[in-house]
């Protein structure tokens, strides 16, 4: 495939014509004016512009091969094509030379190289070797028609007496006809100042359209071998063809290298095939940027790491140049089909990378390398790449493979945090994803993720499902939270008690230090809020002591977890206040000695810890020495609740006793 893509005039000629498929009417097009031309006064030179892998190369060489079949034209008019990259030519006498030495090695022209040489030491040498050159054709009755590619290149290293001299033989000798590419449009042919003002006829290479992928798509899957599989998509999934269209940008060798990834859905293969791909077109996308002017490679630079369409303004703030600048450098961009302009409802028009494909390489070579955002290019690719069912199917597919060890280290770590960015899956597979990806990737689940799963899991009465979904959840949030214990206290199950003892009980089996603070946070906040509410409602001083060691060992590996929320301190306050309110002063004391070593810095556990002390000690006043009056003022107003329910507590233990 590569010799192919990169290497067009290498191919078996035969097997070129046949897989030449698209840019067919620009060929022919050119191709008729070629026939039709006698070249006896000075035709009309082309220019074909295009994005490098937008089929130049290519067309350049169909030309040559259409002239030399002709049975007319390959009697009395020669194709000559340079090289893409012509390092000895240097000043403009060498082409004559390499002209002359194609001459005489391909078509007969004996001795002519040798008789151009022997005037090399002459001041008039370009003059005296054009001379010859021509001489020469017409005694042949011979004419031609040069192909060079990338003109551009060699043009610069011309002064501009040389272009002007060019101009001035291209005009003036019919024996010589010029077709070129380039992959930019030259300023010199837009600037009235300049030799070339308008002097070639100039075709731009557009993307390719819809009907045009189709061909060029049937033509790779003939040639690889995977025909049925290509009418199948074409056939049953038609839309892919498009976003194939839209991520080449139509650029034939980019939908050439993106073919087998096209065809490929398993993982493995299809992330081996993309990492070759992206390997692949790293020489062609870095001569597109090297191909542009400094200024203009800022701005490419700043949309392509935005991904998302920029606007001016925010292009100037970003790369601090005037917005006049950034806007004439644009239109050039979108000239050369680099940029994609998107009209809005405003003047403030808005532009991204034209081809989404060079933005995914230039995302994955020069993308912000922090935390998520090192796989943001492989997203960008499959947000393009399939729809909502299709990332689904792959999420799924990801994990059944995953639990079965069936993907390697590498790409299991990848897919799974590349999987995490996409939010708009069904919750059911947010929540398999959670538990089948790595432990440090984060799998976002909503509230209404999370509440339409528990709804759902309890319309079943599938208690294992509730647990499974609370505990696959990294950090359950306070809403989460919230929500999970509203739900069982009014739905109050044996079961589901009995199936997350179980569970907890077979996780402290092993104590170590490493294992605890892997156990899913919502094994110990369970039995840390349910034996506060129980201790809230309990007389019996061996039950209430049973229960507080069974709250501080909970609170001890939600500490170990760093897992303290607000939810947690909400429940420490009823804690607290319960056990003050039964007047268990130590045991609430206690609580504090175990598990703060440290200066309480908390504010809201500061409050719990000096209301606590308040009851103890005899002297109230002392205690608010070394803290602020706020800390005085809360601790007095809770103190006087406090006070308040040990009075109605006595009096209902009175009212019991007297019954």
């Amino acid at each position: 495939m590569s010799t192919l893509l990169y290497n067009p005039d290498k191919k078996n000629k035969q097997q070129f014509i046949e897989e030449f498929v698209v840019r067919t009417s620009v060929f022919e097009e050119i191709f008729n004016d070629i026939q039709t031309g006698k070249m006896k006064t000075p035709e009309q030179h082309y220019l074909i512009v295009g994005q490098r892998g937008s089929g130049k190369t290519t067309l350049l060489n169909r030309l040559k091969y259409a002239i030399e079949d002709d049975l007319k034209l390959n009697k009395w008019l020669i194709p000559i094509i340079f090289n893409e990259e012509q390092y000895h030519i240097i000043e403009l006498v060498n082409i004559w030379e390499n002209i002359a030495s194609y001459l005489e090695d391909f078509y007969g022209f004996t001795g002519l190289s040798e008789e151009i040489s022997k005037n090399t030491s002459k001041k008039d040498f370009e003059q005296i070797t054009i001379d010859i050159l021509i001489k020469a054709l017409n005694k042949k009755e011979k004419k031609i028609v040069l192909f060079i590619d990338n003109i551009g290149d060699l043009l610069k290293k011309f002064d501009e007496l040389e272009v002007r001299r060019l101009r001035e033989i291209l005009q003036t000798i019919p024996n010589i006809r010029l077709i070129s590419g380039s992959p930019v449009t030259l300023e010199s042919l837009t600037d009235y100042h300049q030799p070339l003002f308008e002097f070639f006829k100039v075709i731009q290479l557009k993307g390719l359209s819809s009907e045009e992928t189709i061909i060029l798509l049937k033509k790779l899957a003939e040639i690889n071998n995977q025909t049925t599989k290509i009418e199948n998509i074409i056939n049953n999934t038609p839309s892919r063809i498009e976003t194939l269209r839209t991520l080449s940008g139509g650029v034939p060798r980019t939908v050439a290298l993106l073919f087998m990834v096209f065809i490929d859905d398993e993982h493995g293969n299809a992330l081996t095939d993309l990492e070759k791909v992206l390997d692949m077109v790293t020489p062609l996308y870095k001569h597109r940027m090297d191909d542009l002017p400094t200024q203009q490679q800022k701005i490419v630079d700043a949309v392509a790491k935005n991904w998302d369409a920029v606007s001016v303004k925010e292009l100037s703030e970003t790369l601090r140049m005037e917005s006049k600048i950034i806007s004439a450098q644009l239109r050039q961009l979108e000239k050369n089909q680099v940029i994609e302009k998107r009209t809005t409802d405003t003047k403030n028009h808005i532009y991204l990378i034209k081809e989404r494909f060079f933005n995914i390489w230039y995302l994955m070579r020069y993308g912000r390398k922090q935390d998520r955002q090192r796989v943001i290019w492989l997203v960008k690719f499959l947000e393009l790449w399939c729809d909502g069912k299709e990332i689904e199917k792959r999420i799924l597919n990801y994990v059944e493979k995953s639990k079965k060890g069936l993907i390697d280290k590498k790409t299991h770590e990848l897919y799974g945090e590349v999987y995490s960015f996409f939010n708009k899956i069904k919750p059911e597979t947010k929540l398999l994803l959670s538990e089948t990806a790595p432990k440090y990737v984060y799998v976002e689940i909503t509230n209404d993720d999370f509440d339409k799963l528990i709804d759902q899991y309890f319309k079943k009465k599938d208690w294992e499902s509730i647990l499974k979904t609370v505990t696959s959840i990294k950090r359950l949030n306070t809403e989460q939270k919230t929500k999970i214990f509203d739900f069982l206290d009014k739905n109050y199950s044996k079961a589901f008690l009995d199936l997350i003892a179980s569970k907890f009980l077979k996780a402290m089996d092993n104590k170590s230090s490493h294992s605890l603070q892997e156990l899913p946070s919502f094994y110990p906040l369970y039995f840390f809020h349910t034996g506060i509410n129980m201790l809230s409602i309990k007389d019996d001083e061996k039950m209430i002591v049973d229960t507080n060691k069974n709250i501080k060992s909970t609170f001890k590996l939600l500490l170990l977890q760093n897992s303290i929320s607000e939810f947690e301190k909400q429940d420490l306050i009823i804690y607290i206040g319960s056990l003050l309110s039964l007047k268990y002063y130590r045991m609430a004391q206690s609580f504090f000695d175990e598990n703060f070593d440290k200066e309480i810095e908390d504010y809201l556990i500061k409050i719990l810890y000096v209301l606590t002390q308040y009851f103890i000690t005899d002297k109230k006043e002392k205690i608010f020495e070394k803290y602020s009056p706020e800390i005085r003022d809360t601790v007095i107003t809770l103190s006087k609740s406090i006070l308040n329910n040990q009075k109605k507590l006595n009096l209902f233990s009175q009212n019991k006793n007297t019954n």
